[in-house]
């Protein structure tokens, strides 16, 4: 099984995903679990780190298009580990993937034809001609704005920061670009019966606990692993 957890920067996706590498970890076959991107990677991951800190410069210098292909070559590396998991039985579990992708690159785009251009190549480019396999469930942790505004704004920190290297990742500047790529995230759960959106808000609009949001994925993912 094919398990990729998507959301917003300072959405608590890491907190999650470690509450559910220690689930999925415990079920027979084992776990094989995959951040991307990739940072630590060489050629694509040291670029991404690159463009992420800034040193292309602004998050709209960058055409997206050549963005997301950086992105997806990193996937397209690391094909070889994700199959040889998947045939030896191993669920699959990655932190962001293909959806990623489509989310913050078509975000920068003001034209809606030109940003659903640019989904249908990544989609043909990943699946299609790089052979990336097809998650069983995408879960997308859909968060308060507030929450993620207020957690970009106090730092973050932790092993997976060392790629910015004292720098602001370029995606997280922009409160106005991470709402557009909320957007994109919901559009997607019309659109992919795989892709599954779980509304982090209580009944006031705030973020629910922790606990209470993992249940609810542990719900969806033990449902597709029944199918």
């Amino acid at each position: 099984m094919l398990v990729v957890l998507e959301g917003l920067d300072g959405a608590g996706k890491s907190t999650q995903t470690a509450k559910l590498r220690e689930y999925l970890g415990a079920m027979p076959g084992g776990l094989e679990y995959i951040h991307f991107p990739r940072y630590d990677a060489p050629v694509y991951g040291d670029l991404i780190s690159r463009f992420l800190r800034g040193e292309f410069g602004s998050n709209d210098s960058v055409h997206p298009q050549l963005v997301a292909l950086l992105f997806a070559e990193d996937r397209h590396a690391a094909l070889p580990q994700m199959r040889a998991a998947l045939d030896g039985g191993r669920t699959v579990l990655l932190d962001r993937y293909v959806y990623s992708n489509i989310a913050y690159q078509c975000a920068k785009l003001s034209d809606a034809s030109e940003a659903e251009r640019l989904r249908d190549w990544i989609l043909d480019t990943e699946y299609g001609r790089f052979g990336l396999p097809r998650p069983d469930v995408n879960v997308f942790l859909d968060v308060p704005i507030s929450f993620v505004s207020r957690s970009l704004s106090s730092g973050r920190d932790g092993d997976d920061r060392e790629y910015l290297q004292g720098s602001r990742d370029i995606h997280e500047a922009d409160i106005a670009f991470q709402t557009r790529v909320r957007d994109i995230y919901r559009s997607q759960a019309e659109r992919d019966p795989s892709f599954v959106r779980v509304d982090c808000a209580d009944a006031a609009g705030n973020m629910q606990p922790a606990d209470s949001i993992f249940e609810r994925i542990k719900i969806i993912v033990d449902s597709y692993a029944l199918r």
